[in-house]
């Protein structure tokens, strides 16, 4: 344990949250001891996410069942729906209800979490007067015209417009403050603890075009303190055009590449050896929660990694040297071939850029789902004014006096179909209450649900559990300044090898009366990211998961933060202050994205190959999502699909499901 040179504030709050009693939320349990805190649960920092107490109830449900569910009290409420789930999907549910039963209806919506969002947590940090914002979860809306009709009125009638981004997000903005993305790389791998600039990653990042140039990647592998042997490869693995499989068609490359990992593929078709196959090994972890080692090849070449530009999935399979000298054709979106396009989801071939992008994430979303439900808990009316509206959360849960009301620190353990609706019950601060509804949705992790509602069949049960969802840890770091940076002239930098397996600043938005930083005085807000796997050991992504999760829960806020300051200090040297660290939040998701299907572990409970349809009637999440009664089914586990667009239209699906 390392010596602290002064008590904060963030230290205070982490101190709390070892001790906390099960369903007490941080800021119930500051205001029991006393401490005048109004409760606005984005400002608090220390462990976030799962916080303590959002999760000990539903855990003893799933380890030891419910015989704990005795005395409860019938609190004499009375609804047309109850929610169970306050994310982005609850949220929706709730709307799309109310919107279409053709009256007033009475809706509640009770989550386990201190405040709503799911995912879609808003994190705030006052520093030096100013208030910087940020997200605990879910980021952006990715390529959003691509999304379902329903999920694209939704965000019209939220007063969303896209558009608006194209302006509101500063494209020159670190170009203009000459910072760079790179790569690190730490002594206790390397020998030496060096940042590398301009090193290429993903195709879809905004300055691709300059850092697939030959001539700079010929000059970042030089830099690079990797063997000479290794630095070739790692050219030739991003300008070798050789067709591998000249005798197959393109859907046949395409299934052998979604049978085979990204790692084997470049060992045996690349010869790629081991210390490049590392440097690569992490940049996925963020969006498919394992490394490259359990990932389909063809999952990494649709979320933009090197080594399949020879192959044709673009129009250009003969590339000139001119061409080659203006950049790498693997890299050309808009010239995929319409064969592989249609086999790809939506969300990995966009000609869209990753801007969209507010800047609390899709916090934002949530917050214009709880204005458009309970209009007088957050002031304003457009996408603009919401940003730096406060929300009132006294007035989120005020029943008789509102049709809508949305009722934290509550984590439901049953909901029982009877002869007139659903019977909910939920503990609160050490106490069960039960209320009553015509008709309920549970918007919650899938995977609870058969505890939830044990009724269920046999079959359905054993389809929602196979839903495992991803655990992750998003660090957000508050700094009084960019000083550390500006010498470094860096924002961005992928970390092999590391704990945390990523650093960046924050999207350059400003939008409303909210601006982005401008100077390198101003504070400013970083991220780290880390993700628990177990590489090359033989688990399937599931077994991964949930190893993770119990690795991730059992460190505490200053394990977090010990390994923040040792990987900071090795990146940036004296550079790196501790005392420009202003504030630290740890956003801890045990239960994190929903599952995606991955072709080298699920292939087999199809009896070899996965149905093309996300529909089809055979995956567990669609046996999993069917209505029960007066019970219906949402979340983006219900579609497998860890995206806003997914949890609007599973929300769209639910509701359609109790109204027909």
């Amino acid at each position: 344990m390392k010596l602290k040179t002064e008590i904060t504030r963030r230290d205070f709050v982490n101190g709390i949250g070892l001790s906390l009693a099960a369903s007490v939320s941080p800021i119930d349990y500051l205001r029991s001891q006393g401490v005048d805190l109004d409760y606005y649960p984005p400002t608090l920092s220390g462990i976030r996410g799962n916080h303590p107490g959002s999760f000990d109830l539903a855990h003893k449900l799933a380890f030891s069942g419910s015989g704990f569910i005795d005395e409860t009290e019938d609190l004499g409420e009375h609804y047309d729906l109850i929610v169970v789930g306050g994310g982005i999907s609850g949220l929706s549910a709730a709307h799309f209800f109310k919107e279409r039963t053709g009256k007033v209806p009475k809706i509640l919506i009770l989550d386990n979490h201190d405040d709503f969002g799911g995912h879609a947590k808003r994190n705030e940090f006052v520093v030096n007067g100013r208030t910087m914002l940020a997200y605990g979860g879910s980021q952006s809306l990715e390529s959003p015209s691509y999304y379902e009709e329903v999920s694209k009125k939704l965000l019209l009638d939220l007063g969303i417009d896209v558009q608006k981004f194209y302006k509101a997000y500063d494209f020159d903005y670190f170009k203009n403050r000459k910072l760079e993305a790179g790569m690190y790389f730490n002594e206790a791998t390397y020998g030496v603890s060096r940042i590398v600039k301009n090193v290429p990653s993903f195709r879809y990042d905004l300055d691709y075009k300059e850092t697939i140039k030959p001539e700079n990647i010929e000059r970042v592998a030089s830099q690079m303190p990797i063997s000479d042997q290794s630095k070739k490869e790692f050219i030739k693995l991003f300008l070798d055009q050789t067709d591998f499989f000249p005798e197959l068609s393109l859907e046949e490359k395409y299934y052998l590449l979604d049978n085979i990992s990204y790692e084997d593929y470049l060992r045996k078709y690349h010869k790629t050896g081991e210390e490049v196959i590392a440097l690569l090994h992490s940049l996925l972890w963020g969006l498919w929660g394992v490394g490259n080692d359990s990932i389909p090849a063809i999952g990494c070449w649709a979320d933009g990694l090197p080594g399949f530009s020879g192959l044709g999935f673009t129009d250009n399979e003969e590339v000139s040297d001119e061409i080659i000298a203006q950049g790498n054709t693997m890299y050309d979106v808009d010239a995929v071939d319409e064969s592989i396009r249609d086999s790809m989801s939506k969300n990995e071939l966009s000609d869209e850029p990753y801007i969209f992008h507010f800047p609390d994430g899709n916090a934002t979303i949530a917050r214009l789902l709880v204005r458009k439900l309970i209009p007088n808990s957050i002031p304003g009316n457009t996408m603009e004014d919401i940003v730096t509206a406060k929300a009132n959360y006294s007035m989120l849960d005020k029943p008789p006096e509102q049709d809508t009301n949305i009722r934290l620190n509550s984590t439901v353990v049953s909901t029982t179909n009877t002869k007139d609706g659903v019977e909910v019950v939920y503990a609160k601060e050490g106490a069960l209450y039960r209320v009553h509804a015509k008709q309920c949705i549970l918007a919650c992790n899938n995977v609870i649900i058969p505890e939830l509602c044990p009724q269920l069949p046999e079959k359905q049960k054993e389809a929602l559990k196979y839903n495992v969802k991803v655990p992750l840890v998003w660090v957000q770091v508050a700094m009084k300044n960019w000083h550390m940076l500006a010498k470094n002239k860096v924002h961005t930098l992928q970390c092999p090898s590391n704990f945390y397996n990523s650093f960046y600043v924050d999207f350059p938005v400003s939008l409303g009366d909210y601006q982005f930083p401008q100077t390198f005085e101003d504070p400013v807000v970083f991220m780290m990211q880390h993700v628990p796997t177990r590489p090359n050991q033989g688990y399937t992504n599931r077994e991964q998961y949930r190893l993770g999760r119990h690795d991730i829960l059992k460190m505490t806020y200053q394990d977090y933060e010990d390994k923040l300051f040792d990987q900071l200090r090795g990146m940036f040297g004296s550079d790196f202050n501790e005392e420009d660290v202003a504030a630290i939040t740890v956003n801890r998701w045990a239960h994190g994205y929903s599952y995606e299907y991955n072709n080298l572990f699920d292939a087999e409970y199809f009896g070899g190959e996965m149905p093309e349809s996300r529909n089809d009637e055979r995956y567990p999440h669609v046996i999993g999502r069917k209505p029960f009664g007066n019970i219906a089914i949402a979340n983006s586990d219900a579609l497998g699909s860890a995206y806003v667009d997914a949890a609007i239209s599973q929300a769209d699906r639910a509701v359609n499901e109790l109204l027909s």
